[in-house]
């Protein structure tokens, strides 16, 4: 037997931080065999229950693997969820299960896949003015972990090689270059603004409204329309990334079937 196991960050006071979670692991299910055939998907937290700590507990498959629901590298995925699910690495062989840790989902080569899907709902049946169309990703950003950028700048390169817009930007919160400025220097009439998040919140809400000064998914100012999309980690795409995350994480390592 096989388990699917999603790990998210949870928050006990966002009830939307784990809603993600549970949404893509009920559409995983739903997929079977197309989304890899796991014989168990569960979901657990950091910050909420059901834990992680004591996640293992509740399988009964012989191989597992873990998806850090989360867009980049950083102090969670590389210390906290190893240390709390007692991972030695990419392989982990214990107590008759090998468990097998999967990269976080933002450096994985779906994500653009994902980042345009959700941009064409964003912009199904909404006007856009004549001239050029700017893309704006848009990272929460730390000056204590240059991973969490790094992300950000990866994908805005992936779509930027496609060819798809006249511009693709970034702009974070927490970080140079501001989200604020990016968004009023971009040379475009249309500017479509992404937000690389997992989980809606107080950021995607709030803050970055006010501070766009947005007033909803349009906005239209003398010179320019914004368009703001909800977080990529929303998206009902992320469940086919997140499946197929796991199963790369396996392919051809020692005590995976799929070797």
């Amino acid at each position: 037997m096989r388990a699917l196991v999603i790990v998210g960050h949870g928050s006990h006071l966002n009830g939307d931080s784990s809603l993600p979670v549970y949404e893509h692991a009920a559409r995983i299910r739903e997929m079977g065999e197309e989304a890899g055939g796991f014989d168990e998907v569960v979901e657990c937290f950091w910050k909420e229950e059901p834990s992680m700590r004591h996640v293992f507990e509740t399988l009964e498959s012989e191989e597992v693997y873990v998806v850090p629901a989360f867009i980049s590298e950083g102090y969670f995925t590389q210390q906290v969820i190893p240390r709390e699910l007692g991972l030695d690495g990419e392989v982990t062989e214990r107590d008759g299960r090998t468990v097998f840790y999967a990269g976080p989902l933002g450096a994985f080569e779906e994500m653009p896949d994902v980042i345009l899907e959700r941009i064409n709902d964003l912009m199904e049946g909404k006007e856009r003015r004549e001239g050029r169309t700017a893309l704006v990703l848009l990272g929460h950003g730390t000056d204590l972990n240059k991973n969490s950028s790094g992300v950000i700048y990866l994908n805005a390169e992936r779509i930027r090689e496609r060819g798809i817009f006249d511009a693709v930007e970034v702009g974070f919160l927490d970080q140079k270059p501001d989200i604020g400025e990016v968004v009023g220097a971009v040379e475009a009439e249309n500017v479509i603004v992404i937000p690389v998040f997992i989980a809606e919140g107080w950021h995607t809400r709030e803050t970055i409204p006010e501070d766009l000064e947005l007033d909803g998914e349009v906005t239209v100012r003398p010179d320019r329309t914004v368009f703001y999309g909800g977080p990529v980690g929303t998206h009902p795409s992320m469940a086919r990334l997140i499946a197929d995350r796991a199963l790369e994480a396996g392919r051809g390592k020692v005590g995976s079937t799929l070797a």
